[in-house]
C-alpha cells in the first residue's frame, strides 16, 4: 500500500505528519484499544512503502502526547486514556479526588524516616537549617497502575509520631487533622516537566528519559503556617491536569 493510497491527503504535507494523523484517527476511532500492542516499525514501513525515520517521527509524536506507550524490551503499546487531575482548582488529598472519580486508588510506602531539613526544604517550610523533617515516599496507583511518586517533607514537631502510623491504607491529610489537628488549607503547586531518571522510570514502568509532571507543593495549615513541602512526578502518559481561567 503506496502512502497516497493509504492516507489520500495532500502530498505537500510531511509524510510523517500524514501518518501520525492517520494512527491517531485509527485509535480514537476504536480500531485498537487500550492495552493492544502497536504494528512495529518495521510492518509500518512495508505497509505504507516508507522510511523508519518517518514513521518513527510519527510514532514518537503519539508517544508525546500520550496516545502511544513504550515498553522496553516488548514495543509500543495502545494507552489508557489519562486520567484527569484536579488538584491545580482544588485542594483535596490523592485518595479523595480519586474517590470522587470514581477511581480505586492503593499506596505502596517506600520510605518514610526522619531527616535533617535541607536548605530548600528548610525554606519552604520556613524552618531553621538540619530541623527535624519527616521525609515520606510513597508510590500512587490508579485501579492498579503506578501513577505517581511523591516525596513529602513535614515538621517533626508537628506531628512527631507519625511513623507510627499506617500510611498505606490512610490518607495523609486525614491523618494530620485526626491525629495532630492540623487542617491543610490552601497551597500552592508549581508544574514543570523533566525527563523520567533511573529510579523513577522503574518505579512508573516508563522508559528512562520519557517526560514525566513533576509538581511541587507547599501547603499551609489553618494558622497559615506551612506544614508540607512534596514532590510529585507523575506518569506523563498518564495524567493530564486542567486550569480553568476566568475573567
Amino acid at each position: 500500500m503506496s502512502i497516497q493510497e493509504g492516507l489520500n491527503m495532500d502530498p505537500r504535507i510531511p509524510l510523517y505528519y500524514q501518518l501520525m494523523q492517520f494512527f491517531r484517527q485509527q485509535i480514537e476511532g476504536g480500531q485498537y484499544q487500550a492495552g493492544d500492542a502497536f504494528p512495529s516499525e518495521n510492518e509500518l514501513c512495508e505497509r505504507f512503502s516508507v522510511s523508519r525515520p518517518t514513521v518513527r517521527q510519527a510514532i514518537n509524536e503519539l508517544v508525546r502526547e500520550g496516545l502511544l506507550h513504550r515498553i522496553k524490551g516488548k514495543g509500543t503499546f495502545v494507552s489508557a486514556p489519562k486520567i484527569e487531575q484536579d488538584f491545580i482548582q482544588k485542594l483535596m488529598s490523592f485518595t479523595e479526588e480519586m474517590r470522587q472519580k470514581g477511581l480505586k486508588d492503593s499506596t505502596r510506602v517506600l520510605n518514610l524516616k526522619v531527616a535533617s531539613a535541607s536548605k530548600a526544604v528548610a525554606a519552604h517550610l520556613s524552618l531553621g537549617m538540619d530541623e527535624s523533617v519527616f521525609c515520606l515516599e510513597r508510590l500512587r496507583f490508579i485501579n492498579g497502575e503506578p501513577i505517581v511518586v511523591v516525596t513529602t517533607y513535614l515538621p517533626q514537631k508537628n506531628c512527631p509520631a507519625l511513623d507510627k502510623h499506617d500510611l498505606t491504607n490512610k490518607s495523609l491529610y486525614e491523618t494530620l487533622e485526626k491525629h495532630y489537628g492540623i487542617k491543610v488549607c490552601r497551597a500552592r503547586r508549581i508544574l514543570e516537566v523533566e525527563a523520567a531518571n533511573e529510579e523513577d522510570a522503574g518505579l512508573l514502568g516508563v522508559e528512562e528519559g520519557e517526560p514525566i509532571q513533576l509538581s511541587k507543593t507547599v501547603a499551609w495549615n489553618q494558622f497559615d503556617k506551612p506544614i508540607e513541602f512534596s514532590i510529585a512526578r507523575y506518569r506523563g502518559d498518564r495524567s493530564q491536569f486542567t486550569i480553568e481561567l476566568r475573567r
